[in-house]
């Protein structure tokens, strides 16, 4: 019997080393495949005829759009080595617009050094273009220089102050900075250009969805200040922490609405939404615990497994609302979720009293 299972362990043993090895040259075999895509058009000697280049470029840029970034780049290459082979003022467009392109795919594959290289070729076309300005502030920024980031995107903004991801992203580093006034500023303006939600391949979501969680985030550190506040805070400061703290629960609120499936959004809403519940509830009228009692409805839509939240609906129908049929419904809802012998010892307590 021990032998038995001696080999039984070895099989296993055995089995779960090969997998590891699939595992392993599975990974490899994927930074092969990148690296053939992405290198091989650098090193191919041969030079496409010129008449080919626009069909390249169409198809590259289709591919770009898809994110098929391995087959783009093939393509890039192929297109920006006819146009290299004859270098006109007229094709200087073009050749800016694959330098960029290229540079792009290399920074979304974390190969920096080849991506700065092709910047540098783009910026010697035309410095002061948009994408130029763009992709040098996010390298900068990338390499922790935050202030000549900034001057980038200061610079575009010259140009296109209705550029939203630069507004955006100097909210980022302004925020990152603990200038919080003016990230605001920024991120408001990105939030109004960018009113279609426009789709940004280099970005997780829209702008005006990112600006959004960033513009709450940053209205919820100016409401910190507060507690630090060496005086008694005065009705004007409690009339400001009262705007920041409802704007920011606005902005989450906007956002989760457009795109719900950012976990982000939901927890810094579900978060605040406590906040607020917490507050009422320490007021003493009972108007208050019904406008909880909203909050805590509210923060269980978003998450129905917010046991928290079906615990404070339950204190409250119970003890403040004298309400114990809706008290026994949360109850019933808190030990679904959780079973623990004092929420059943509730539960059977109530529906005592109930049935009296």
């Amino acid at each position: 019997m021990d032998s038995t299972k001696h080999n039984e362990n070895k099989s296993f043993f055995t089995s779960k080393r090969w997998l590891i090895y699939i595992e392993i040259l599975s990974i490899v075999g994927f930074f092969v495949v990148a690296a053939v895509y992405m290198g091989k058009s650098r090193t191919n000697p041969s030079t496409p005829n010129i008449s080919d280049t626009e069909k390249y470029l169409a198809e590259a840029d289709a591919l770009y759009d898809k994110q098929d970034l391995g087959r783009a780049v093939n393509l890039y290459w192929h297109a920006l080595r006819a146009y290299d082979a004859d270098k006109t003022e007229q094709n200087e467009k073009e050749r800016l617009h694959i330098n960029l392109r290229i540079a792009d795919i290399y920074s979304q594959s974390n190969w920096f050094k080849d991506a700065k290289v092709r910047l540098q070729h783009a910026a010697h076309i035309q410095p002061d273009h948009e994408d130029v300005l763009m992709l040098s502030g996010k390298f900068l920024r990338d390499d922790s220089l935050p202030v000549e980031a900034t001057e980038q995107f200061l610079k575009l903004l010259e140009k296109n102050p209705d550029n939203a991801e630069a507004n955006y992203l100097l909210g980022v580093l302004y925020q990152g900075s603990q200038q919080y006034k003016e990230a605001t500023t920024y991120y408001q303006a990105a939030i109004e250009n960018d009113p279609e939600l426009e789709h940004i391949t280099s970005q997780k979501a829209p702008i005006g969805i990112l600006a959004r969680l960033q513009l709450s985030r940053t209205y919820n550190k100016m409401l910190q200040s507060y507690r630090f506040v060496d005086r008694e805070l005065t009705s004007t400061d409690m009339a400001e922490i009262t705007r920041l703290e409802t704007q920011s629960i606005i902005l989450l609120k906007e956002a989760y609405k457009i795109q719900p499936d950012i976990q982000e959004i939901r927890d810094d809403l579900i978060r605040l939404l406590y906040v607020r519940a917490n507050a009422l509830k320490r007021e003493a009228a009972t108007r208050p615990y019904a406008d909880a009692l909203e909050v805590y409805e509210e923060i269980v839509e978003l998450d129905p497994d917010e046991i928290l939240a079906w615990q404070e609906m339950a204190e409250i129908y119970e003890s403040y609302l004298r309400n114990p049929r809706k008290a026994l419904e949360m109850y019933r809802r808190v030990y679904a979720l959780e079973p623990h012998a004092t929420t059943l010892a509730i539960i059977t307590s109530l529906e005592q009293d109930i049935d009296k």
